[in-house]
């Protein structure tokens, strides 16, 4: 009999490329919980042969007791952006405890490195929507797996979404530049989302292989040069990178939260804007080149798992088609939307 996957977190970037992938398997059927069916999104997910989207709340107990029946396994990405540290935190949590009663055999959980703990908590480090995934996942650790097996999975910055917000602007002597708020020796642990979509159903196909167990995945660790050197190569048109100050980026933002009024945890202080979110997060990546600091990745690992794994980000550019074009965002939720105007204003330099 098939085995029925219940993708939980909407039909947002991450998940949408997660059940597109899952029924490559013959053996999967995709069932998606989100709180608008009709989202055009949405609608096309459910064209799909053995895609169901069903309409319901994530973050409501009832909607997840009846969404959980008949269910084999779950893959869980709570949307911290729009509900804050302490409401991921709890969500996570309580959609574990049901998914066990309910006797789902494999929970797949989406998230993302302890890095504030690794530092000792220091608040320069601290990335609340990164933390709140993280707390789970320790949750998760002290778990037994003799009924339900968990496994967890690590995502990072796409490029789907930082190089659209990140996009080149052509100067006048006809070069493409970079601009992004990372110093020429920082990198950023790049995730490609067909890949982590990959490694998603691999995971699903394998339980025992990741049992109690924590996989992180991505292409590499990224700087600006490497990226400017990359589009080149794809493009054949001229390209360089040049550091943004973060405090600059960071004062272009909106000053009010990200979530949307109404979303669970809104009315928290847990529920940050952007700059409080985005600042650890580009001073993190500041302190990461050479794949060292405080987020690091296993590249061997998912080498021997997946030998043809995208490897490079000249490698990710050809497989989207990146060209001199603005890459759409592959983030549905309006998150750069607010700021595109102010964004654009800093890259091409106007803004200081």
């Amino acid at each position: 009999m098939s085995k029925v996957i219940l993708i939980l977190g909407g039909a947002g970037a991450q998940n949408s490329a997660v059940a597109r992938e899952l029924v490559k398997n013959e053996d999967f059927l995709v069932k998606i919980l989100s709180r608008n069916a009709k989202s055009e999104e949405s609608v096309s997910l459910a064209a799909i042969p053995r895609i169901t989207v069903v309409e319901g709340d994530t973050y409501d107990e009832d909607n997840l007791v009846s969404a959980f029946e008949g269910v084999y396994g779950v893959f869980v990405n709570t949307n911290g952006f729009a509900i804050g540290e302490k409401a991921e935190i709890f969500w996570g949590i309580r959609i574990y405890e049901i998914a066990y009663w309910a006797g789902v055999k494999h929970f797949v959980y989406s998230s993302l490195p302890f890095v504030s703990k690794k530092s000792g908590f220091n608040p320069k480090y601290r990335v609340p929507f990164v933390d709140g995934k993280a707390k789970v996942v320790d949750f998760l650790k002290a778990q037994p797996t003799d009924k339900m097996n968990w496994s967890a999975i690590e995502s990072g910055p796409y490029p789907e979404s930082h190089l659209a917000t990140w996009s080149p602007a052509k100067g006048d002597d006809g070069v493409y530049v970079f601009r992004m708020p990372i110093e020429a020796d920082g990198a950023m642990a790049m995730v490609g989302l067909v890949d982590f979509a990959w490694f998603a159903r691999y995971m699903f196909e394998h339980p025992k292989e990741f049992e109690a167990d924590l996989l992180s995945v991505g292409i590499d660790h990224v700087n600006g040069n490497t990226i400017a050197a990359a589009f080149t190569a794809v493009t054949g048109e001229p390209a360089r990178f040049e550091p943004l100050p973060l405090s600059a980026v960071a004062e272009s933002w909106p000053k009010t939260k990200i979530g949307l009024a109404g979303s669970p945890g809104y009315e928290d202080p847990t529920l940050k804007t952007m700059a409080e979110m985005f600042v650890p997060w580009f001073t993190i990546w500041q302190e990461s080149g050479g794949n060292k600091g405080l987020w690091t990745k296993d590249y061997a690992r998912l080498d021997k798992i997946h030998p043809k794994r995208i490897k490079t980000i000249e490698e990710w550019m050809r497989s989207v088609g990146y060209s001199t074009e603005r890459y759409p965002s592959a983030l549905k939720s309006g998150l750069f939307d607010d700021s595109a105007a102010e964004v654009e204003l800093v890259n091409d330099g106007k803004k200081n």
